[in-house]
């Protein structure tokens, strides 16, 4: 009990906490604080300074890396940055190989792993012929199917195909080829009008040695055709243009061309097919 008594009493004592001047002894700040008071005095000073430490930083800038809810959202940034470069890669791995084919048709070439695209197989379907027990309700029922095969099914047809006009009337000296020539050759007078196909965006107009002057329109949905031996083009890369319009003046310019005509190839999917599955050029 005295050891404690004695220590109780030392702790209640009050002493003298100053600070001076060593190079004039003058005293600069001073207080008189029992040793419990001055105990209990760093302790609230070092709970303050902890609690506003922890609020800097759960609050502050730094709480994204302290936060859990954070975190997840940082990943989920990530995830989706993540697969927005897989899209990205694969989007230019397809532009590439587009360019790729857009060089390979300027040069005369066929890609290695192209094949020849198929229409749409049409089915023709047939209704039987009505005989003449046939009720009124049979009669209109038949007639109301006749119209829907004549409309509906038309209607799919032009969704899937579109319909092409031809670009220059004339006679084909030269089919079309898969290996050997992937277009055909339209024999026609020199300076005739060369009209597009169809509505599209020119991507490529130029002047080559072996074809002359090059004209090659995207018309969307993987449909692209070409005008190779003209004698002049009317149009630049990027206009735009529609079925019909004048885009080529018909000649005889390039190494491979043996006389006017319009060397004409249409292209889907990256793959050359026959362009008279798709028009007529008489």
């Amino acid at each position: 009990m005295g050891y404690l008594q004695n220590t109780l009493d030392k702790l209640r004592q009050k002493s003298k906490y100053s600070a001076s001047n060593p190079a004039n002894f003058e005293v600069l700040w001073s207080f008189q604080a029992t040793r419990i008071q001055l105990f209990s005095l760093i302790f609230i000073f070092i709970l303050i300074v902890g609690t506003l430490s922890t609020l800097f930083v759960l609050k502050g800038p730094f709480s994204g890396y302290f936060s859990k809810n954070d975190v997840s959202i940082e990943r989920k940034k990530l995830e989706e940055q993540h697969n927005q470069l897989i899209d990205l890669t694969k989007k230019m791995s397809a532009q590439e190989k587009y360019i790729q084919t857009i060089r390979l048709i300027i040069d005369g070439k066929v890609p290695e792993d192209t094949a020849a695209s198929q229409l749409p197989e049409v089915i023709d379907i047939q209704t039987s012929e009505l005989n003449s027990d046939a009720t009124e309700n049979e009669i209109l029922l038949a007639k109301k199917v006749k119209d829907d095969l004549r409309s509906t099914k038309a209607q799919k047809l032009d969704k899937n195909v579109p319909y092409f006009s031809s670009p220059a009337k004339g006679v084909i000296s030269q089919g079309f080829d898969l290996k050997e020539h992937p277009a055909i050759d339209i024999v026609v007078p020199k300076d005739k009008t060369i009209l597009a196909c169809l509505a599209g965006t020119v991507v490529y107009s130029g002047y080559t040695q072996k074809d002359g002057f090059i004209l090659i329109v995207d018309h969307a949905n993987g449909y692209l055709s070409v005008y190779k031996h003209n004698k002049t083009v009317l149009k630049k890369t990027g206009n735009r243009v529609q079925m019909n319009d004048p885009i080529a003046i018909a000649g005889n310019s390039g190494e491979n061309s043996t006389g006017p005509h319009l060397h004409f190839e249409l292209w889907y999917n990256q793959s050359a097919v026959n362009p008279e599955d798709y028009m007529r050029f008489k």
